[in-house]
């Protein structure tokens, strides 16, 4: 059984909801892009200065990841890219099939507009992102390029916006507007978001720069309803401490079990404390997936068809649905998943498959303390892991340490740092991003949101 089936056995998938934009673009023919004046500036090819395409994680009002941002980052700082070359990676990457089910923020210029990008990725889910103060053009001009983003299908978002009458004039042509929590005081931020919702009440609000869950429900109570930072894998602060639920303590015992080489009889046994974890088990092992011809009936039949790995792997991979389960566990474990599958395909030489699985473990428990609203310290206690797996979760140390540092370099955008570590690994440079990419895809089929669905 693939483990892209075996996921999918398992929950079913999700269906993602489209991002509930409140203003829909009119049907009606977008006026003619101005002209740009100047052509673009020459620029060094992704395959002699190695870029990443970047991705930033989108949260709506209600705790779910509906989407990401785009964008490139070189891994030489020197290196400059051209829009085009972006939007050759953003098509590489597959980004406008991922639109039709997930949001997909890109930005964009109106010189792309000129040049007709935007159309290249038009998808139901394409919110492509201009920024006033990035051009020379006229606000009137400016007006004619979200006209013709909407009229190619796709929504149309600002970003950089101040409050100016004559800037304001442009909500008329957008969908979203996203301001940057760090460029404002407090006073000046509630202020402009209240501004904003009277002057253009169809418009959405997104904000970016969120550091912490608290800001998060700041800013909701405001009115906005998208954001993006580095929040969402940051422990909330009244969750601290919390108990483990008894469903996730059951799935720790098993994995326990399973690192102790323990009989499956007695993993059988301490299945049946938990309902749930009991129902899904024979699900997957009688889904369509495991190949099987006859009706499995036992929990013992059922731990044997999925065996020792599958079934590690599907406990580790279960803790972020089981018990009283948030949107925010759910945009954890599509981090979680992704983080995984790139530690696991590293092109890295040398690295055996007891290493491999062993990354993929770091991957996954590397957001447990987040899950479980505990310190790692105290979530390890409970956890019979090799000394390797503990060495990088509680010290960042050991073989395994540098490894889930790239992951974090690579997720975080730090390229200059991922270059480093990938060269003290000896991982070559030009595979970070298309192992990125595909630990990204690999994770959005694994929860149901790719072309399999």
């Amino acid at each position: 059984m693939g483990l892209g089936s075996f996921f999918t056995a398992l929950f079913g998938g999700n269906e993602a909801d489209n991002l509930p934009f409140k203003g829909e673009s009119r049907e009606k023919p977008a006026p003619a892009a101005p002209a740009v004046a100047a052509p673009e500036q020459s620029a060094i090819g992704r395959e002699e200065a190695d870029a990443m395409l970047f991705r930033e994680e989108i949260i709506d009002s209600r705790g779910r990841l509906c989407g990401y941002r785009f964008s490139m980052k070189s891994l030489d700082e020197q290196a400059f890219f051209s829009e085009q070359q972006l939007f050759e990676a953003l098509q590489t990457a597959g980004i406008q099939t991922f639109a039709q089910r997930r949001v997909a923020v890109i930005p964009i210029t109106p010189d792309g507009i000129v040049f007709g990008r935007h159309k290249s990725m038009s998808a139901e889910n394409t919110v492509f992102l201009l920024d006033p103060r990035k051009s020379t053009l006229p606000l009137d001009r400016l007006l004619g390029c979200l006209s013709a983003i909407r009229g190619s299908g796709c929504k149309a978002a600002l970003t950089g916006i101040l409050s100016s009458d004559e800037e304001l004039s442009l909500l008329a042509e957008s969908d979203i507007v996203f301001l940057n929590i760090a460029e404002f005081s407090l006073q000046q931020f509630q202020k402009l978001a209240q501004r904003l919702r009277a002057v253009a009440p169809q418009v959405a609000l997104g904000v970016e720069g969120i550091h912490s869950w608290a800001e998060q429900r700041m800013c909701a109570a405001s009115g906005f309803e998208y954001f993006l930072g580095d929040f969402l894998a940051t422990a909330e602060e009244e969750k601290k401490d919390q108990k483990i639920d008894q469903g996730r303590i059951t799935a720790i015992e098993m994995l326990n079990l399973l690192r102790s080489e323990a009989d499956l009889s007695e993993l059988g046994e301490v299945a049946k404390k938990d309902p749930g974890i009991a129902f899904q088990l024979l699900k997957v092992a009688n889904s369509p997936a495991s190949g099987l011809n006859t009706q499995i009936a036992t929990l013992d039949n059922a731990i044997l068809v999925l065996g020792r790995e599958q079934l590690y792997r599907w406990l580790t991979i279960s803790m972020f649905r089981i018990g009283q389960v948030r949107e925010r566990d759910e945009a954890l474990l599509e981090i979680a998943l992704t983080r995984a599958r790139f530690l696991e395909t590293l092109a890295t030489p040398g690295v055996t498959k007891k290493d491999r699985d062993e990354l993929f473990l770091v991957g996954m428990l590397s957001l447990f303390d987040v899950l479980l609203g505990m310190p790692m310290y105290k979530v390890m206690e409970k956890m019979q892991l090799s000394p390797s797996v503990l060495e990088v979760l509680l010290r960042s140390e050991g073989p395994h340490g540098k490894f889930l540092m790239l992951a974090l370099a690579v997720e975080k955008g730090r390229t200059t740092q991922a270059a480093k570590l990938a060269e003290e690994l000896g991982v070559a440079l030009d595979t970070l991003e298309p192992t990125s990419q595909a630990a990204f895809t690999w994770a959005q089929d694994a929860l149901g949101y790719g072309e399999s669905r």
